[in-house]
C-alpha cells in the first residue's frame, strides 16, 4: 500500500500520536508543519511530518 500524499488534521495528528486539539494548538502556534488548502480542503503533506519528526529526533539527540 502506498503512502498517502496528503492527510487531513486528524490523520496529522494520529501519525504524530497527538490529541487533535493539541495538535491545532500547536499548528497556531506554528509548532508543527503548517497546511496547504487544496480546493476548500485543509491538508498537511505527510513529507512536511515525516521532516518534522525528524528534525525533532536530531535535535533531541544533541541535547543527550
Amino acid at each position: 500500500m502506498s503512502e498517502k500524499i496528503l492527510v487531513p488534521a486528524a490523520e496529522a495528528a494520529k501519525m504524530l500520536s497527538i490529541g487533535r486539539s493539541t495538535f491545532w494548538n500547536k499548528v497556531k502556534l506554528k509548532q508543527l508543519p503548517q497546511p496547504i488548502k487544496i480546493a476548500g480542503l485543509t491538508r498537511w503533506r505527510t513529507s512536511d511530518l515525516h521532516s518534522f519528526v525528524q528534525r525533532e529526533i536530531t535535535l533531541a539527540d544533541k541535547q543527550t
